[in-house]
């Protein structure tokens, strides 16, 4: 076997393999954007279901505030009158 045909088949060989590295990143890439978009999607599930939480403890906050204002209404009128005594 000549030099040129001993460089020929080491370039080959190099080819096939350099082939085989790009095909390898090829599919690792895909399989990373797989996985980038699966935890995008949880995470959009993930900032949703927040959101709500966030909008659910506001109300309950509200109505909260609107529950004691009306106790401590209540309880004030009740308490004048304790102390006033009926009229």
């Amino acid at each position: 076997m000549s030099d040129d045909q001993a460089n020929a088949l080491k370039i080959a060989v190099i080819e096939e393999q350099i082939y085989g590295l790009r095909e390898q990143q090829r599919a690792h890439n895909e399989s990373t954007q797989k996985r980038f978009d699966i935890f995008e999607g949880k995470m959009d599930g993930l900032i949703t279901a927040m959101n709500r939480g966030k909008g659910a403890y506001a109300a309950s906050m509200v109505f909260a505030g609107i529950i004691g204002a009306v106790v401590l209404s209540v309880l004030s009128w009740a308490l004048g009158f304790l102390h006033m005594g009926p009229k």
